[in-house]
């Protein structure tokens, strides 16, 4: 993977435990997490499927918690930021919103992920 891709599989993983702050992910909630996700993401026209990295992480959960799923995309982002660009920035944070409210009301969970990704992310 590029660089690129490695920033959008490390969306993928932030995208995953957003989901999965309010409990187990369910089929129903696959599918909409990876709706959201490539239709937020469609307009880049990057050279890769977005869909099959975000089917890549979810198909293999491993039983990772939270802290530790969250802390692995960090530092991908991390590594990659020198491709990270500021609208990629708001583009994430915004995919992570419609995943949170992909489903009810946006859980407290999911709220401090979500800002704890934008303090993060901000910081690259």
């Amino acid at each position: 993977m590029d660089g690129t891709e490695r920033l959008y599989y490390a969306l993928g993983k932030v995208c995953y435990a957003v989901a999965k702050a309010d409990g187990v992910i369910n089929y129903e909630e696959r599918n909409k997490l990876h709706d959201i996700v490539v239709n937020a993401t469609k307009h880049n026209n990057y050279n890769f499927n977005i869909s099959e990295i975000i089917f890549h992480i979810l198909q293999k959960d491993d039983g990772m918690d939270l802290e530790s799923t969250y802390n692995m995309a960090i530092k991908e982002f991390k590594t990659c930021s020198n491709y990270l660009t500021e609208d990629m920035k708001a583009d994430f944070s915004a995919v992570l919103e419609k995943v949170a409210r992909a489903f009810d009301s946006v859980t407290f969970g999911e709220r401090n992920i979500i800002e704890r990704f934008r303090m993060d992310i901000d910081e690259l």
